[in-house]
């Protein structure tokens, strides 16, 4: 949870129905909320982020001093020690050492690059949209261009008409927006 000015304020399990983070605010100072109010807006109120509502409580700080934090960062600390050393349950080799990531970049490059040529084969209609909108664009432009002469103007005037292209062809280059690989 992060206050204005995106300083953390609670980092950590809510529990059922909030009461955790409900009993992280009132042990520092946040009054009780009514009974059945929303956990949400009740938070709101304590670190005064609702409207119309302030604290004289520095919330960032709270957070910097608890135990909540202490506890966080040493959870940081063990997984920062366990990267990079051999996994107890499969032996001391270097293949199965801990690794920030699950796989290699070539893999994820790979595995993402045959998700997004899948998505494309699947919808036909965006291909074949973009393959439309590039033609057409082009046959525009280049029908502008019949019969110009090849002065500095003209230069000038392909070259904006390569601008334009770009500008038409480039944002359709990537994705279709409703479906992400």
């Amino acid at each position: 949870m992060l206050a204005n000015g995106r300083q953390t304020v609670y980092f950590g399990d809510i529990g059922r129905d909030a009461e955790t983070l409900l009993d992280y605010f009132e042990r520092n100072g946040a009054p009780e909320g009514p009974r059945g109010a929303n956990p949400a807006e009740t938070m709101l109120e304590a670190i005064g982020a609702a409207p119309g509502v302030h604290t004289e409580i520095d919330w960032p700080t709270v957070w910097k001093s608890s135990k909540e934090h202490a506890h966080v960062q040493a959870k940081l600390a063990r997984l920062r020690n366990v990267a990079g050393k051999p996994s107890p349950t499969t032996g001391d080799s270097e293949a199965a050492a801990h690794q920030a990531f699950a796989a290699a970049f070539k893999d994820q490059l790979v595995a993402v690059s045959l998700r997004c040529a899948q998505q494309y084969w699947r919808t036909p209609s965006y291909i074949y949209s973009k393959l439309v909108l590039t033609v057409s664009s082009a046959l525009l432009i280049d029908c502008s261009f019949i019969g110009s002469e090849n002065t500095m103007q003209g230069l000038q005037n392909q070259m904006f008409g390569v601008f334009v292209f770009q500008f038409v062809v480039g944002p359709h280059s990537g994705q279709p927006e409703e479906a992400l690989c």
